[in-house]
């Protein structure tokens, strides 16, 4: 299988409110997060969600200093595969992460990861 990833993936211990841009009446999904890199995130959740829909995803984790952060990205649901009860979920952001839109979360992970 071939790898269409651009950036490599970081473990991070966070969780994600996934709200669908184009149902307003649609409830936000609580998600965990698997994994982010400066174009994607992976997720789990216990809902389902369509693949090709547009998303907000508000992002909380803990900074290195011990607070909670959060900060909020767009995207699409690109693929879905389920296990048992839960889903896994790959999002590829609209853009990549940056400091001008994304202040909080691009400076956490410059400080931990220095984007390699």
């Amino acid at each position: 299988m071939e790898n269409k990833r651009k950036h490599r993936r970081y473990s991070i211990l966070a969780t994600a409110l996934v709200k669908n841009k184009n149902d307003r009446d649609a409830l936000p999904v609580e998600t965990l997060v698997a994994n982010i890199s400066r174009s994607g995130l992976g997720l789990y959740s216990y809902t389902n969600m369509e693949k090709g829909i547009s998303v907000s995803i508000e992002i909380t984790f803990i900074s290195l200093k011990g607070y909670k952060q959060k900060d909020t990205v767009e995207g699409e649901i690109v693929w879905l595969s389920k296990l048992g009860r839960l889903y896994f979920i790959g999002i590829v952001f609209d853009e990549e992460l940056n400091l001008s839109k994304q202040p909080v979360l691009y400076e956490h992970f410059w400080k931990v990861t220095s984007w390699d």
